[in-house]
């Protein structure tokens, strides 16, 4: 397993994204994009990203993340998403944890953070074993959380 990134997503590989994503539906959409973006994800919903990375085992596309608000000393980051096929071998925490190595090389940043729903129990327990911590609880609708990890 050698886990790689690559900034910016080419048009074949946004066109799996949405297959991925649609196939699943609404729900599973909001999970991993947010309330911001409706369902059905689309091409040019995905192109509009800004700061979005492709994610790679060895040269195959697994997936992407994105830098979704850089603050000061912290990165917000999210739509972070797998080929749910691919899933369930360790691959999201391994890359997750790289893109985390990735984020803290800047000196100037001293957090990550990102937003889960308190339904999404997969997630959270990545979250939690990288070290993520309940920073702020944010009740709506769905409950959901925003998670910190810091340097």
């Amino acid at each position: 397993m050698s886990i790689k990134f690559t900034k910016g997503i080419d048009k074949d590989n946004i066109l799996l994204l949405c297959k991925w994503s649609n196939e699943r539906g609404a729900i599973f959409q909001e999970q991993w994009m947010g309330s911001e973006v409706s369902f059905p994800l689309t091409y040019e919903k995905i192109e509009k990203l800004d700061n979005k990375f492709s994610i790679f085992n060895e040269e195959e596309f697994i997936g992407m993340i994105q830098e979704v608000k850089i603050e000061k000393d912290n990165i917000h980051i999210g739509r972070f998403v797998l080929n749910h096929i691919k899933t369930g071998a360790g691959l999201g925490t391994k890359a997750l944890k790289e893109f985390i190595d990735f984020i803290f090389k800047d000196e100037n940043i001293r957090s990550i953070s990102l937003t889960v729903f308190d339904f999404n129990k997969s997630a959270r327990r990545v979250y939690d074993k990288l070290g993520f911590e309940i920073y702020e609880v944010i009740e709506t609708q769905k409950l959901k959380y925003i998670m910190k990890k810091f340097r």
